[in-house]
């Protein structure tokens, strides 16, 4: 049985640590020291186990806001990834979830990147076809041009009301500040 448990509960902070650096381009997220400052209440970093919490299999980030849930990161393990892992954990935790919910995946360039968004929609996410820029997580470092996917299809009113939410909330900024 797959169970997720937040980090600060969880025996295996080096494999979180270790799979959140490894998984996602140094542009696509955080320093991993500047999680912990975040606002627990809305954020939180989930680790995948099999067997009652042994093995440690991937790593899920959110945030819980009241129009949505946003799901920062997701990693499995690559030497467990295609065994179907991802799908069950992902589902387990979207099923519990009754807002939007709501995630950046990167531009199709490459098979992974376009592995990526079948995944997702394969689970029944949408692909949302406004323009939407990911700001920056460091001074100096570029943004990066994302798509968001979403439970439900999102008019352009409701997509920037979620851009503001995420520039504001995740990364700090307003919509003039990302260029």
């Amino acid at each position: 049985m797959i169970e997720l448990t937040d980090l600060a509960q969880s025996d295996h902070p080096h494999f979180a640590k270790d799979l959140f650096e490894s998984a996602f381009p140094d542009e696509e997220r955080p320093p991993f020291t500047e999680l912990k400052k975040r606002d627990t209440d809305k954020f939180h970093f989930l680790v995948a186990t099999l067997d009652d919490g042994e093995q440690p299999i991937g790593i899920l980030t959110y945030w819980d806001f009241d129009e949505m849930v946003y799901i920062e990161h997701f990693a499995i393990d690559e030497e467990l990834r295609n065994q179907g892992l991802g799908k069950v954990v992902f589902l387990n935790f979207i099923s519990q979830q009754k807002k939007q919910i709501v995630l950046e995946v990167e531009r199709p360039h490459d098979e992974t990147s376009e592995h990526r968004i079948e995944f997702y929609a394969s689970m029944g996410l949408y692909q949302n076809p406004q323009e939407y820029i990911q700001p920056p997580y460091k001074k100096g470092k570029k943004t990066v041009p994302m798509i968001i996917m979403s439970k439900y299809e999102l008019d352009d009113e409701e997509f920037d009301e979620i851009r503001q939410i995420l520039y504001r909330e995740v990364y700090n900024c307003t919509p003039g500040d990302v260029k």
